[in-house]
């Protein structure tokens, strides 16, 4: 039987725009077949490079195309910015929670990941000065939009201070945007990034289009000065000569064409129209959620026992959660877990954690 995903962390595939990708693949294909079939650019394909800086433009980050590097997906710019400016040894500071993955490559790189505690409007400062005065790291990486698994975003006090403490304690900060298209706005929700703060000094600003446009694509990009860039572009060649140009093409087409923002739109909505019903079943069953996330597709759910236990049950039920000892890199048992509201939908799925949570 299928398997129920609630804890994904990727919206359902027919939520997305399947026929502008499609067509954007036919339209490639019917290009001089000469450039399907060469090596792409080391720094990547031009044109995109070109949309990018416009797209940056929008946020108020100011970037030239020499100082945009494409990647295969955000998985790998972390990878390449851990690879050129840390050697093994040093320590990178991530949010406590954040994404999983990155605390298992940086740790094969050699490097000691330290968690930074995640608060509803950013870092814990307290925590991050005294942290950074006694590990002196090299990177601190971080969402400052739509954070996973809180889908909480940075205020402009808390964007201020992490700033001048990286300026301090010499760091750089790596701003993971990869949910951007999704965030509604200041107005919805405040969210300040520190690239527009910054202007790429010392901030490093990735994103991709995974969530938004598709995972499969693996079109990912940084943004940050002209000499890093060009650094990161070598270690690039080193890693993978080149990202697929195909992709890139591919996410050029769908940007230029103009309808990728009708679709961000149409995703935002989709979101609004299920995540207050959504919430407030949660509640019915048992989870406890802080402060309702007003965007975005995760909540940080309660649910007052090990969600490590709940989710072995879960795939007894053939159910996929998200247990919170995953978003940690000290990996601790946890009572939180990563709920998607976009993947809530099934009757199975609340009928589980209904009679799971009542047994509590």
């Amino acid at each position: 039987p299928h398997q129920q995903m609630p804890g994904t962390g990727v919206l359902p595939s027919d939520w997305l725009d399947g026929p502008a990708i499609a067509n954007a693949l036919r339209a490639v294909s019917r290009q001089n077949p000469n450039l399907l079939l060469s090596y792409g650019v080391p720094q990547g394909f031009l044109p995109l490079r070109q949309q990018l800086q416009h797209k940056l433009a929008g946020l108020e980050i100011a970037a030239a195309p020499e100082q945009i590097v494409t990647t295969a997906g955000v998985t790998q710019a972390l990878d390449l910015v851990a690879r050129e400016f840390t050697r093994p040894g040093d320590t990178i500071f991530v949010d406590d929670p954040a994404w999983f993955l990155m605390f298992g490559s940086f740790a094969a790189l050699g490097a000691k990941v330290v968690g930074i505690p995640r608060l509803a409007d950013g870092p814990d400062i307290a925590r991050l000065a005294e942290l950074a005065a006694l590990h002196k790291p090299k990177l601190y990486i971080i969402n400052s939009v739509l954070h996973n698994p809180s889908s909480t975003s940075l205020s402009a006090a808390k964007a201020f201070q992490v700033l001048r403490l990286s300026e301090e304690h010499d760091f750089l900060i790596v701003e993971d945007d990869i949910y951007c298209d999704l965030h509604p706005g200041s107005a919805v929700q405040p969210a300040t990034r520190l690239a527009a703060l910054d202007q790429l000094q010392r901030v490093l600003y990735l994103g991709g289009f995974s969530k938004t446009m598709a995972a499969n694509l693996r079109v990912g990009f940084i943004a940050t000065s002209a000499e890093r860039a060009e650094r990161l572009a070598d270690r690039k060649m080193l890693s993978t000569l080149t990202s697929s140009d195909i992709g890139e093409r591919v996410v050029y087409k769908v940007l230029s064409e103009g309808s990728y923002r009708k679709h961000a739109d149409r995703l935002r909505g989709r979101l609004d129209a299920i995540r207050a019903k959504t919430l407030r079943q949660m509640e019915r069953v048992g989870l406890k959620v802080d402060g309702s996330p007003p965007a975005g597709m995760f909540v940080w759910a309660d649910a007052g026992c090990d969600t490590n236990v709940l989710t072995e049950r879960a795939m007894a039920h053939n159910l996929l959660l998200a247990p919170g000892s995953l978003f940690s890199p000290k990996q601790l048992p946890s009572t939180r877990m990563r709920l998607n509201v976009a993947a809530m939908q099934e009757p199975a799925v609340w009928r589980f954690l209904e009679k799971e949570l009542a047994a509590r």
